[in-house]
């Protein structure tokens, strides 16, 4: 949910739509709300009629449609029961989540929600209350939610289909399935433009006097929000959230669990380039740190440079010599290299901007010219091969088995998931009012 979609609700409403946008369940407590009614007792937990309202708002404006349609509200109500149904069997079942899974998902929740509104202090007068007051509101919501997760994936994660029920599934479902859209089949190789050492030693410089300044007394938050090349942290204080070990890349990792609470790294060279990184608390295995990026800048001239080496080999491929041959060879993508630059079938409405624009210039087997591709950090060049395209189509088990064993899959899911529940529902009390 975007924070225009939030402020087009009652602003008297928004504290507690707030907890149904960021948990996907109603506020924690009950302190300082008016009297409300009851709509649906289920175990020990109550579903009142704000809690089905709120959600009933979120469902509409997700999915576009009427809310007062009398459908939605018993569709949204019966969610409710359900995920109410699983807590109390997760209950029965002495299910745990701990604490750090707890921390985890609350920080992410209220950092996603920060990045909407594009700051901490918004978000606070949005939802009524500090930072630190929603922790301690939806933290037992968090538990719970992940409670109710833990136990559906004990039951449902590992559901598999047979050939025979994949045949089955598309005998009796094959005129409901879905067109099959539009798929190229890609191939890519990826030269990212060489970083220049005196742009580098500029980059290093700069670093270095930040940290500098914070061995002077400068203020960690004031500095990464003015500085800081992270732009999704920058707003932050740079602050990266709570993260357990192996999220972050190699050098950083190292340099993050050398430190002890308070202290400030020397400055890090990663792939993205400089940090100076400050540990703020550290539990276990999982740490929350501050840092200060400063990317190192490219030209005009490594990126020339990338586009002749392409050109190059590109005027080798056309000359006779392999594709995949030389995506192993020569490919800077370490994710597509080993594989010879193979992306595999893609839908073309899911492929990125950059992509999308390549490939709808070519025919079967051509190759791109030397095209810019835009990566979540950074950029290269890349020669991009279609060696072939696949219209739009009703989906046949020949050419389409992967896509028809996944919503046959879904299918056996969704009616386990449906029996599940009403096995529930005959040994755990519930009502509705």
């Amino acid at each position: 949910m975007t924070h225009r979609r939030v402020f087009a609700v009652q602003t008297a409403l928004l504290p507690v739509l707030l907890a149904v946008a960021l948990f996907g369940g109603p506020a924690a407590s009950a302190q300082d709300k008016p009297i409300d009614k009851i709509v649906a007792v289920v175990g020990n937990e109550i579903i009142t009629k704000s809690e089905l309202d709120l959600q009933i708002i979120r469902m509409s404006m997700r999915n576009k449609v009427d809310i007062n349609d009398p459908a939605l509200r018993a569709k949204v109500l019966e969610e409710m029961i359900s995920r109410k149904l699983i807590l109390a069997q997760a209950v029965l079942d002495s299910v745990t989540v701990s604490d750090e899974q707890v921390t985890a998902q609350l920080n992410e929740q209220i950092r996603m929600f920060e990045q909407q509104y594009g700051s901490t202090q918004r978000l606070e007068q949005a939802a009524g209350m500090t930072i630190a007051q929603m922790k301690r509101e939806f933290r037992e919501d968090i538990r719970k939610n992940l409670m109710v997760e833990t136990l559906q994936r004990e039951k449902f994660g590992a559901i598999a289909v047979s050939n025979r029920e994949v045949e089955e599934f598309f005998r009796a479902y094959r005129d409901s399935l879905p067109q099959v859209p539009e798929q190229v089949h890609l191939r890519q190789i990826t030269v990212f433009p060489r970083v220049l050492d005196t742009f580098k030693d500029a980059a290093r410089r700069k670093a270095e006097a930040l940290a500098d300044s914070l061995r002077a007394g400068a203020d960690f938050a004031d500095l990464a929000k003015r500085t800081s090349d992270d732009a999704g942290s920058a707003r932050n204080g740079g602050d990266l959230g709570e993260a357990r070990r192996g999220v972050f890349v190699k050098e950083f990792e190292e340099a993050v669990f050398a430190l002890k609470p308070g202290e400030i790294s020397p400055v890090v060279e990663t792939p993205f380039g400089f940090h100076i990184v400050k540990l703020m608390e550290r539990k276990g295995e999982a740490v929350r740190a501050q840092h200060i990026l400063i990317r190192v800048q490219k030209t005009g001239e490594s990126d020339d440079a990338a586009k002749q080496k392409l050109l190059a080999l590109r005027a080798r491929i056309l000359a006779g010599e392999d594709f995949v041959v030389l995506a192993r060879a020569e490919s800077q993508d370490e994710a597509t290299r080993n594989l010879g630059g193979d992306l595999g079938l893609l839908e073309v409405q899911q492929l990125g901007d950059d992509m999308k624009l390549i490939q709808q210039k070519l025919k079967d087997g051509e190759i791109s010219e030397p095209s810019k591709i835009t990566f979540e950090r950074d950029y290269g060049f890349a020669l991009v091969q279609l060696t072939r395209r696949i219209s739009p189509h009703a989906p046949t088990l020949k050419d389409d088995y992967q896509r028809i064993m996944n919503f046959a899959r879904i299918y056996k899911q969704n009616k386990l998931y449906l029996d599940w529940i009403g096995s529930i529902k005959n040994s755990v009390y519930w009502k509705m009012l």
